[in-house]
């Protein structure tokens, strides 16, 4: 028998390299995004009215947050309009002309806070009204002697318990014409009195002006009126 019969043969050796898959919290945001969807197409087919429109608007809200990953700014509006009227097609609907449609839902969101916040500002508020807090010479913005020592006397009423805030308004008709500037200055000169002699919270108090008083044209009003008013809970 030769030697190269008695040889053995090379073994092959064969190393399986496994493929880098798609990151784990993939799994569960596909998983979520399906629920929601799911969630989203049970609503409308349990809804009273059949809306077509609505389930492609729905649909292709889901599609722009999947391909953005929630981000917004990733798709300019002729995107946007593209995803939304690929899936109008899909339902036999001519393309939706509204481009208001194309307001983002954070915006709306937003609009809908500050219109909630508008009309929650309207509401009336208890507040107790205290007239002529501190009086002024003509032209001056420093209160007087006595309007100190009002304000001494009147410093457990002003302070601001919980949940109020006190309002100071200034008013500054000299001659009949009112001064908006000084009605200013009068008011921030007994918020600052307040809150460095008598150590008010400054974030308690808020100051306003009276530009024009109709009412009492041809009088002379040189005076800060105090307001303190019950804020709603946030």
């Amino acid at each position: 028998m030769s030697a190269a019969a008695t040889k053995p043969k090379p073994k092959t050796i064969v190393v399986k390299v496994k493929k880098k898959g798609a990151p784990a919290y993939m799994v569960s945001f596909g998983d979520m995004m399906t629920l929601i969807l799911c969630f989203f197409i049970l609503l409308v087919s349990m809804a009273k009215d059949q809306d077509y429109g609505l389930m492609a608007k729905g649909i292709g809200s889901f599609v722009m947050s999947v391909r953005t990953m929630g981000l917004t700014g990733i798709l300019d509006s002729s995107e946007k309009e593209r995803i939304f009227d690929e899936m109008r097609r899909r339902f036999n609907l001519p393309p939706e002309p509204d481009p208001e449609r194309l307001a983002s839902h954070d915006e709306a969101s937003a609009q809908e806070l500050t219109r909630a916040e508008l009309v929650e500002a309207m509401q009336p508020r208890p507040e107790r009204t205290i007239a002529q807090v501190a009086v002024f010479e003509a032209g001056s913005a420093t209160p007087l002697n006595a309007s100190r020592a009002y304000l001494r006397e009147l410093e457990d009423v002003l302070r601001p318990h919980s949940g109020e805030v006190l309002v100071l308004e200034g008013h500054a008709l000299e001659s009949g014409r009112p001064d908006a500037l000084l009605a200013q200055q009068r008011a921030e000169a007994v918020r600052d009195l307040l809150i460095h002699d008598h150590g008010f919270a400054a974030d308690r108090i808020e100051v306003r002006t009276w530009f024009d008083e109709p009412d009492l044209q041809g009088k002379e009003v040189r005076s800060v009126d105090a307001r303190l008013v019950l804020q709603p809970p946030r």
